[in-house]
């Protein structure tokens, strides 16, 4: 599998079920670094550690590395968006905004 394998292919339910358990589902170890460093950078993006760059810096080249890291920062800051405007999204017509407390 190529590195660009799941971007061309379709995530099914089955692995969108695993990404939680991530470390040890049946993913690669490129699509391993990507979580990691998602999961790392989605919990503290001002303390990624060495170490979760360095796995990322193994299977993908710098300019990979930074467009791996620009989409998953790019996507965070999109739902964040989609909350602050009130967007509606999914199946619930009723907005999490909505329920915010006055």
């Amino acid at each position: 599998m190529t590195r660009y394998a799941l971007a061309r292919r379709q995530a099914t339910e089955a692995d969108l079920a695993q990404v939680d358990g991530y470390a040890t589902a049946d993913f690669t170890g490129p699509e391993k670094a990507v979580l990691r460093f998602t999961e790392a950078f989605y919990r503290d993006h001002r303390s990624v550690g060495d170490d979760v760059w360095d796995e990322l810096k193994r299977h993908y080249t710098e300019p990979e590395v930074l467009e791996i890291a620009w989409t998953v920062a790019t996507y965070m800051m999109f739902g964040k968006l989609i909350y602050a405007f009130q967007v509606p999204f999914g199946e619930d017509p009723e907005h999490p905004a909505d329920r915010r407390s006055s």
